[in-house]
């Protein structure tokens, strides 16, 4: 189970979770390629782990394993890269 609320997703803990997004460039084009998704613990600061996605028909694919949110459940954090740049400010992900 996964919903989105504009920035915000809620997923079910000890699944496999797929995020999608569109990401473009300043001028709107596509940016098909460089991009991963970071999953912060609850303090923002602390990365648990880096997803590179991949880009299929038009938008990314994320997947955040099974094994690494089996346990976790409340309020944590994720944000978009590309490359080394961040796309968006840090966004809550509920795993429930």
């Amino acid at each position: 189970m996964i919903e989105y609320l504009y920035n915000a997703i809620r997923a079910a803990a000890g699944n496999d979770i797929a995020i999608t997004a569109l990401i473009t460039d300043d001028s709107g084009v596509d940016i098909t390629e460089g991009c991963s998704l970071m999953l912060h613990d609850k303090d923002r600061e602390t990365m648990i782990a880096q997803f590179y996605g991949d880009y299929v028909n038009g938008e990314w694919l994320f997947i955040i394993p099974a094994e690494i949110t089996r346990g976790l459940n409340g309020r944590y954090w994720y944000c978009i890269k590309h490359n080394n740049s961040n796309l968006c400010f840090i966004e809550p992900i509920y795993l429930v």
